[in-house]
């Protein structure tokens, strides 16, 4: 219900994106088969969610239990440097930020984007256009203030007439929407 409703808020206001990309993951494939059903979809991996490695499919417990120097490895290089075994680190999903950012900057300038993704992935973005160090985001992160699920944010290309280059304008309160929020219990 939620991703039909964004839809119909998406198709209201970006009817005719010059291009739809979505993470692998099968939400984002669902959601955006939802929103935009008649539109072809590019898949992009740089738009996954962080891979967590072992911490992707075991509990806190279970680590606790079999891999306890894991958990003291994490306390000691702090959550968002931290790299569990098979999983990737904060400085792993900024790399995978920039490089989106870059991507879009050079093959869709001046186009309309759909992007469909994470919330962790999507606090790291805002990391980078922001220019949030590492404390501002992890406090971000532990107050919960993380895009809702089936929301939109709104990016607006601008260009900056000192510096002769192109940036990213985000207003969060006027550029972010819920389509759904108070029309679902």
């Amino acid at each position: 219900m939620q991703a039909a409703m964004t839809g119909e808020w998406l198709r209201e206001y970006y009817p005719a994106p010059d291009r739809v990309i979505r993470s692998y993951y099968d939400r984002t494939h669902q959601t955006s088969d939802i929103c935009y059903p008649d539109l072809p979809k590019r898949q992009e991996s740089l738009l996954s969610e962080a891979n967590r490695g072992i911490w992707h499919v075991a509990t806190e417990d279970e680590i606790r239990a079999v891999l306890p120097f894991e958990v003291r490895r994490r306390e000691l290089e702090g959550y968002y440097h931290y790299r569990a075994p098979g999983g990737e680190n904060w400085p792993d999903v900024e790399r995978r930020v920039r490089e989106f950012r870059r991507s879009i900057r050079e093959n869709y300038p001046g186009k309309v984007i759909v992007a469909f993704g994470h919330g962790t992935w999507e606090l790291v973005w805002k990391k980078v256009l922001n220019c949030w160090d590492d404390t501002e985001v992890m406090e971000q992160y532990r107050a919960q203030l993380i895009v809702h699920n089936a929301s939109v944010s709104v990016y607006h290309g601008r260009f900056d007439e000192e510096t002769g280059r192109p940036y990213l304008a985000h207003e969060p309160v006027r550029d972010y929407f819920v389509p759904w929020k108070g029309r679902i219990l």
